[in-house]
């Protein structure tokens, strides 16, 4: 079966046949959300890759709880540096500006992109962390809309400062802030509905624009701006899914 996989999809790479998942236990991946009596995945892997380098050397992984979701190699790329101001939008404000990027311009459902924060801040300004009163606004990046099924976004911590104007003293960024943080696009099930719980309908292929708010406070010793929020949207190409491979005749 896994060769007639091979060729119906032109897959050259070697390919491993882990009966009794054996070789899947032994590298600790073994997907533990599957319970035992599952007819058609117990004893998958966590859905995940190996980022390795020229010599052979593993320099990166990510592995992924949700079995509905995979990592893209375009998030592990942007882990380790790479540059995704492919798809980005850039933020221009009279104190500061940001560029927020997603890894890729392109994905399947069920994938999970990588999201990337720059933010650049004029001297003698400053905006806010956390954790912070209410009565301020920390800088944060959020996504929203139907392709969006799970996101998180991790800030860098943010340093305390006596702001004398105020006589108070709170979590502030000043500078430049670099952050990251990853989307799990909505996933499309490619095996029968009775095995799954309703997962509304189906992810449409095509382009597609990701919407999202930018908000933020910015003060200095003299100033402080009300709260901004600023909506931008991403543009996200969702590509077909794969094929189920002919089925062998006679």
């Amino acid at each position: 079966m896994l060769q007639r996989f091979a060729q119906a999809y032109g897959i050259e790479y070697p390919m491993l046949s882990d009966v009794g998942s054996k070789v899947i236990r032994e590298f600790g991946i073994l997907n533990t959300n599957i319970p035992a009596d599952h007819p058609m995945l117990y004893g998958i892997p966590f859905p995940g890759d190996y980022l390795i380098s020229p010599d052979g050397v593993v320099r990166d992984k990510l592995f992924l709880s949700n079995y509905e979701h995979r990592p893209s190699a375009s998030q592990i790329s942007m882990r380790n540096g790479a540059d995704a101001k492919a798809n980005s939008v850039e933020i221009t404000t009279d104190v500061l500006s940001a560029t927020i990027s997603l890894s890729t311009d392109r994905c399947f459902p069920g994938q999970e992109v990588g999201v990337g924060l720059v933010v650049r801040i004029k001297p003698d300004w400053h905006v806010y962390g956390e954790p912070l009163p209410k009565s301020y606004q920390s800088t944060a990046v959020q996504f929203e809309g139907p392709l969006v099924d799970e996101f998180s976004f991790e800030m860098p911590p943010a340093k305390s400062m006596l702001l004398k104007a105020v006589n108070e003293t709170l979590p502030v960024y000043e500078g430049e802030i670099r952050a990251t943080g990853k989307l799990g696009i909505k996933w499309s099930p490619p095996i029968p509905a009775k095995f799954l719980e309703p997962l509304g309908p189906p992810i449409e292929p095509g382009l597609h624009h990701l919407e999202g708010t930018f908000r933020f406070q910015a003060c200095s010793d003299q100033l402080c701006q009300p709260p901004q929020t600023v909506r931008f949207k991403l543009p996200l190409k969702i590509e077909k899914g794969i094929p189920a491979p002919p089925k062998k005749s006679g």
